[in-house]
């Protein structure tokens, strides 16, 4: 079975936060500059606190006419963060975002963020699992047809 563990392995276990008091115009600058569509959000030593997505800012800012350089991050952030651990299955992962409707989950390691795992992750990793089978059965079949299948 494949966890969360293998898709990091490939991807890679970078984590962008930020803190909850700062602004929600440093959270968009730094989604820019990180061209991510999430950030991790900590509060102190306490470990994750929640998570700020794109879709945080476009309804709880945007769509309420509130500026952004004067809402806080931790007014508009999702805190009810659902997480999963490098020992997931990324079954379990797909399943989460497809019944919750999320697109980015924390993995958390002692309620430390040590990566963020997307949608497009999921997506990719499943998509090259598929392209590698895919490959072996061929050389398989043109192995036991002898070279002529």
């Amino acid at each position: 079975m494949n966890t969360v563990k293998d898709v990091l392995d490939q991807k890679g276990r970078t984590v962008f936060s930020i803190e909850a008091g700062e602004t929600v115009l440093d959270a968009i600058e730094m989604m820019v500059a990180k061209d991510v569509a999430a950030l991790v959000v900590i509060d102190g030593d306490t470990g994750v606190a929640g998570i700020i997505t794109e879709r945080d800012y476009a309804r709880k800012v945007l769509l309420n006419e509130k500026s952004p350089r004067e809402i806080a991050v931790r007014d508009v952030m999702t805190k009810d963060v659902m997480y999963v651990r490098e020992e997931t299955l990324t079954d379990t992962c797909m399943d989460i975002m497809s019944q919750k409707n999320f697109h980015h989950l924390p993995v958390v390691d002692r309620n430390k963020a040590v990566a963020v795992i997307t949608a497009g992750d999921l997506f990719k990793y499943v998509v090259q699992k598929q392209s590698m089978t895919i490959d072996e059965l061929e050389d398989y079949i043109f192995e036991e047809t002898g070279g002529e299948g």
